[in-house]
């Protein structure tokens, strides 16, 4: 249950993230490393999904969901920055969005950690079973 909706959060997120950011820099692209980590974040993320099909790998969703969980943080913090220059600073709107996807972000590492947890615990269940273990 926690790896399918880490593993379709994942891809919903990815997808969500690539247009909304191709939506929201067309025409006036930032610093390349801002906008690089966002679709660094897609790729990780679909790789994630991809890599996860069979219940196997879940430690790179997890990876996946860590690092997204690491941007939109430090995103939404230099954004709420009080020194903030005024002419840079977000709208209400997108602050409102950096913090959502953060929250989403923590929503699908959660799933995914407990998702390792419960395949630890079954990997362990049957090894108490087998004789001799």
């Amino acid at each position: 249950m926690h790896l399918v909706v880490s593993r379709y959060l994942a891809l919903l997120f990815a997808i969500g993230l690539g247009i909304g950011e191709a939506v929201i820099s067309w025409g006036h692209w930032q610093f390349a490393p801002l906008w690089i980590v966002d679709y660094l974040m897609v790729v990780w993320l679909l790789y994630a999904y991809y890599k996860t099909v069979k219940a196997e790998h879940v430690y790179v969703l997890l990876a996946a969901w860590a690092f997204t969980v690491g941007v939109f943080y430090m995103d939404l913090f230099v954004n709420l920055d009080p020194q903030l220059a005024p002419h840079i600073q977000p709208g209400t709107i997108l602050l409102a969005l950096i913090g959502f996807m953060l929250v989403v972000s923590l929503v699908g590492f959660f799933n995914a950690l407990l998702a390792i947890r419960a395949q630890q615990d079954a990997a362990a269940d049957q090894a108490g079973r087998r004789p001799g273990g």
